[in-house]
């Protein structure tokens, strides 16, 4: 597989894991219009939607811790397809939900299979692509599910205005019926049933592939020379290392996409501003989540996973900075974008390229798997620290929140140094 050209069948597995990967995005970030229309409709208020919010991240660290298991016991494609069942027929219920607590209920189901989806995707995406290309795949990834945001954010302006909140939750829900039923075409990943000795189903996924790329080590422009990988091979590290180093990322990008952009919308409308023009800002500076896969398109070949995650942190800190102290509408929304846009490179960079590159194939979805569950838990305390925060400090309070773990993934970074640009994940592992 690592010898490989990209081909048909690579864009095919692309397509349906993309797809799947893209609506829940959607899902996730439904939570910010959908609270902001809940507190302006009535039906719940802050605090009541840090609860929501907070029972969505309990489902999301449950299906994350289970997701990684399953999906390394019984197989990739049944751990992805469960999960995507279990968010469509929860997001139906959720649409009619009858009160708050019922709603909250479904989300929490719903955060089950939502927290499956991004611990599978790319780790499962990566166990298919050649090294020289597994980076601009995961970016191409990222970039997808990055427009969940502003795919949710622009959906919401008008749906919400216009029809109300439960119609964010059918849309979701129907297509990822649609891409359920599409994805029971995708083939198990061959390094999978390799681990599990199951030899002639991994030798028949392979030849699938180079049917349509017959190449070998050999004749591979592409592919590393021995020199070249003694070259990158780094010390080794033990298992609780690479789960630190995975999981103090995971949670950093988590508490900058859950402790600040999910509470954009909330954020203006607590401030006095209607909930169709919060949404609408919400929209412009939600740009910056694609905007933040395209930079890490532009840049995962150039720059070394490490480089481009301590670069970024650094980035996002005069940004937080600024963004609070601004004053007008305008300046509001363009630094915004830049910060999400920031943001967005960094969570492209470490979920869909560096986290799932770090564990062997033995352990890779557990392992992706405990960094997303502690990231989850994180989450689930963040919405109450964030309404705290936001009622006693202002915009402040959040966004220095969102510093400091900026800097507490570069320390980590430092300290722990695993490279992971450009090799092998039996290299790697």
């Amino acid at each position: 597989m690592d010898a490989l050209t990209t081909n048909r069948e690579h864009k095919k597995l692309f397509a349906y894991i993309g797809a799947g990967a893209m609506i829940d995005a959607y899902d996730v970030y439904v939570a910010a219009g959908v609270s902001a229309a809940l507190i302006s409709t009535g039906f719940a208020g802050v605090h009541e939607i840090a609860i929501f919010m907070s029972m969505t991240f309990f489902g999301m660290l449950l299906g994350a811790a289970t997701a990684g298991f399953i999906g390394d016991r019984f197989g990739r494609r049944m751990s992805y397809q469960l999960n995507l069942l279990i968010f469509a027929i929860a997001g139906f219920a959720a649409a009619f939900a009858p009160t708050f607590e019922f709603l909250v209920g479904t989300r929490f189901i719903m955060g089950i299979g939502l927290g499956a989806e991004l611990v599978l995707a790319a780790a499962i995406l990566g166990e298919f692509v050649p090294p020289h290309s597994r980076g601009r795949w995961t970016a191409f990834l990222g970039i997808l599910v990055n427009s969940g945001l502003l795919f949710a954010s622009a959906i919401g302006a008008v749906v919400i205005s216009n029809f109300g909140w439960r119609w964010m939750f059918i849309i979701g829900a129907v297509l990822a019926v649609i891409v359920w039923i599409a994805r029971k075409r995708c083939p198990e990943s061959p390094r999978w049933l390799v681990v599990k000795g199951r030899l002639k189903e991994a030798q028949a996924v392979v030849e699938q592939f180079e049917k349509l790329s017959p190449t070998t080590l050999k004749n591979n422009p592409h592919a590393p020379t021995a020199e070249q990988t003694q070259s990158k091979v780094t010390a080794r590290r033990p298992f609780w290392q690479l789960a630190i180093l995975g999981t103090v990322v995971a949670v950093g990008v988590n508490m900058f996409v859950y402790g600040f952009i999910s509470w954009m919308p909330t954020f203006f409308v607590e401030q006095g501003i209607d909930v169709s023009h919060s949404l609408g800002y919400t929209t412009a500076m939600a740009l910056g989540a694609p905007g933040g896969g395209l930079v890490c398109l532009l840049l995962i070949n150039r720059m070394n996973r490490r480089t481009a995650i301590i670069a970024f942190s650094i980035i996002v800190i005069p940004l937080g900075l600024a963004y609070a102290a601004a004053q007008s509408i305008v300046l509001i929304v363009i630094i915004g974008l830049l910060l999400v846009t920031a943001i967005y490179t960094l969570v492209t960079f470490v979920l869909y390229s560096y986290m799932p590159e770090l564990y062997p194939t033995r352990y890779r979805l557990r392992g992706t798997g405990i960094s997303y569950t502690f990231a989850r838990g994180a989450s689930i305390i963040v919405p109450f620290v964030m309404s705290g925060l936001f009622v006693t400090f202002g915009i402040f309070g959040p966004i220095s929140f969102v510093c400091s773990m900026a800097v507490c993934m570069i320390v980590v970074v430092l300290l722990i140094p695993v490279e992971t640009r450009g090799r092998s994940l039996e290299d790697i592992a």
